[in-house]
């Protein structure tokens, strides 16, 4: 479908704080942040440092005790939040490539593949192990390095789906203009959308009124 080049999304407020976390993986609620690419219902919901920070403490990425002392720190160092939040839109774009590529069932290239494992080498620098439920997992302090904070656990989930046996499980909705993604669950593998709810009903009812159509001229 292609969309004209004068037409401008309508900026909604940001829903950076309690967007729906369906993507069932980390890294594909953070490409979620941004809905609608390239349609005229586009809209980013990462806009600054705060609504980053809204969305790490709504997706607990970081900890809201710890997210609190990120606020603090920033606070007296302007120039750190635009240096994270330009970072963490970097990498966002690169998860949003792979993982859109394995939706699409494409091959993963050798520099995205590079560039994600980059990333998350350097986090791994500042991340320790430690028990929980039973089993070692890795984990980041804010209070080492901020970025290494949020972005070591988005990078540990990408790189979790690019090692799945199934790689057919990372989905795009179906939904017009919609474009989020998610890992499916389900036995069957055969969700189609982020939300029945919402995109699923609303094919439901495009599909009713293009059959009254269909009948109205019978």
């Amino acid at each position: 479908m292609r969309y004209s080049k004068k037409t401008r999304p309508v900026l909604l407020p940001s829903r950076a704080g309690d967007l729906d976390l369906i993507g069932n993986e980390l890294a594909l609620d953070f490409v979620n942040t941004s809905s609608g690419r390239g349609s005229p219902s586009h809209q980013e919901h990462l806009r600054d440092f705060e609504t980053l920070m809204q969305w790490v403490e709504h997706a607990r990425v970081v900890a809201p005790a710890d997210c609190a002392f990120v606020r603090e720190t920033v606070a007296k160092r302007p120039k750190m939040p635009r240096a994270i939040f330009r970072r963490v839109l970097e990498v966002r774009e690169l998860v949003w490539m792979i993982a859109t590529a394995l939706a699409e069932q494409r091959p993963i290239s050798d520099t995205l593949r590079a560039g994600l494992t980059a990333v998350h080498t350097e986090s791994l620098r500042f991340a320790e192990m430690k028990m929980r439920d039973g089993a070692y997992i890795w984990s980041w302090d804010a209070r080492r390095k901020v970025p290494a904070a949020i972005l070591g656990p988005i990078t540990l989930s990408a790189l979790t789906l690019l090692m799945e046996k199934d790689l057919s499980r990372t989905k795009r909705c179906a939904g017009m203009e919609c474009g989020w993604l998610f890992f499916d669950t389900t036995k069957n593998n055969r969700r189609r959308w982020c939300e029945m709810r919402v995109c699923g009903n609303r094919a439901k009812v495009r599909a009713a009124r293009a059959r009254q159509k269909l009948s109205a001229k019978a």
